[in-house]
């Protein structure tokens, strides 16, 4: 009687866990089968949510399911991050990445973040990208050129204008000269306009900005913009030369955004989802609504997003420690 009961129960056993992975393959498969949310760590309206709200309308309808935006602001950034590294590893929720919630503000944290890129996320995908555009004021006594530019700072240094300390901004100016072997003093502002203002007027010597906060200034021929920072010339801009042309051979930095999931998501999830970003920036009037914000679609597969966050997380972290931005 005792070994038959002891075979009834193993072989119920048994069909329990076939019966369970039976279940989970399915579960899998269907996938998605509800909405799905994606966390952004900045407030409505700024750059990180429109982008978002841009692609969730594609990606929603290849995948399937209505697709939930989620402000979660605070913290430099981080509190998105935060929030979306613990959410159940499912596929359901996903985090909105960029560089600078996602690495440089935990490098400029005193206290510990509360998450790691590479431990606490698995990679889903990249999402758009930005240049970043060098301005001066569009005057006769002003750089014509980045060479030129350059060439000043080297004989008697400047001053240099951004959006703000510790931005992504700030940093890729501080990044890009020292690649180009000159120093300039930092004088950062409250946002965009006001450092455009200041650098069209003369009282900074020079700034750089995202090119959809330079533009209208350029277009209105306030400022002269000398080099792009991306490897090609931008669209809205085709004969402002890239930073690369102008001198500093190879340079290549673009603000960009990402899609992540809670580590232990399903390879298979990660997949279905990955596939569908890709197709969804191809869509036609996503690449238009993105254009219209001056951002480009940046389809990269889940495990090149992974490598791009691997390689850019040491030179920001590293720029914060060079220029003490470490918060008290």
């Amino acid at each position: 009687m005792t070994k038959i009961c002891r075979f009834l129960c193993l072989h119920i056993a048994s069909l329990f866990v076939l019966s369970f992975g039976f279940t989970n393959v399915a579960a899998q498969e269907s996938f998605p089968s509800k909405p799905i949310r994606i966390i952004v760590g900045f407030t409505p309206g700024t750059g990180s949510d429109v982008v978002a709200r841009i692609v969730s309308q594609s990606y929603s309808g290849i995948l399937g399911q209505s697709i939930i935006i989620e402000n979660k602001p605070g913290a430099g950034g981080m509190l998105g991050p935060e929030f979306g590294a613990k959410a159940t590893p499912d596929g359901y929720t996903l985090t909105l990445a960029s560089a600078g919630g996602l690495i440089i503000a935990p490098a400029m944290s005193k206290s510990p973040p509360k998450y790691k890129a590479e431990k606490d996320f698995v990679p889903i995908g990249g999402l758009a990208k930005s240049a970043f555009v060098v301005v001066t004021a569009n005057t006769a006594d002003a750089p014509q050129t980045f060479q030129e530019l350059v060439t000043r700072l080297k004989e008697k240094g400047g001053y240099f204008g951004s959006p703000g300390t510790g931005t992504t901004t700030h940093l890729v100016g501080e990044v890009l000269l020292k690649q180009a072997g000159v120093k300039a003093t930092h004088v950062p502002y409250r946002g965009s306009a006001q450092a455009m203002t200041d650098t069209a007027s003369g009282q900074v010597g020079f700034s750089f900005d995202t090119v959809a906060g330079a533009l209208p200034l350029i277009r209105a021929g306030k400022l002269r913009a000398l080099a792009v920072t991306s490897a090609d010339r931008i669209t809205s801009l085709p004969s402002v030369p890239t930073v690369s042309e102008s001198g500093v051979t190879g340079f290549s930095v673009v603000g960009w955004w990402g899609l992540l999931a809670p580590a232990g998501t399903p390879a298979e999830v990660v997949n279905k989802l990955s596939d569908a970003l890709i197709k969804s920036l191809n869509n036609p009037q996503t690449k238009s609504s993105l254009s219209a914000q001056e951002v480009e679609p940046y389809p990269l597969a889940s495990s090149a997003f992974g490598a791009l966050i691997l390689k850019e997380a040491p030179m920001w972290t590293d720029l914060v420690k060079e220029n003490k931005l470490v918060s008290d």
